[in-house]
């Protein structure tokens, strides 16, 4: 079981891949692989987006109201990119900011929380998409903010590293 201080580190050493792998690509924000590669086609503007509103209202939140008991189910709906024409036009710090905004709400929940909180407070879970509905622990859902957005960094690794960055 994790505890309340190597809960905090995880989200904050995801705040600072997130924020290290996004320096300098303000330029490139909509640039995707020429050769429309099919197993990552996603640009690093639709990754932010995806991972502000998978689940609805983020992440951050999610964990904040299971950890404070008001939240007894979600459900989360995958792949999606959740692109609008304001979102289209969003500079890399509004961008940027969905995802910072969602970490804090999650590190906040977490900094208030005491380590038998994250295997004690659950939520059911619905990815119909998937056939899952399960009850998972506040801990099972910050692993699953590590890795899904430890997922999709590496697709911003990709990115930076096709763009010779």
């Amino acid at each position: 079981m994790a505890t309340r201080d190597e809960n905090l580190a995880t989200v904050r050493r995801v705040r600072e891949e997130l924020t290290g792998l996004l320096d300098g690509m303000d330029y490139c924000l909509d640039w995707k692989d020429g050769a429309g590669s099919d197993a990552d086609p996603w640009c690093a503007r639709e990754v932010l987006y995806h991972l502000v509103d998978t689940p609805e209202g983020g992440i951050g939140s999610v964990i904040a109201d299971v950890l404070n008991g008001s939240l007894e189910e979600v459900t989360i709906l995958p792949d999606a990119n959740n692109m609008t024409p304001e979102r289209m036009a969003a500079d890399i710090n509004e961008a940027l900011a969905g995802p910072l905004a969602i970490l804090q709400t999650a590190e906040d929940a977490i900094t208030n929380a005491v380590d038998g909180d994250f295997e004690e407070r659950t939520a059911m879970a619905h990815l119909p998409h998937r056939g899952i509905h399960e009850p998972r622990t506040a801990q099972s859902f910050i692993d699953g903010l590590e890795r899904h957005w430890g997922e999709h960094l590496n697709q911003l690794r990709a990115i930076r590293e096709a763009l010779g960055m």
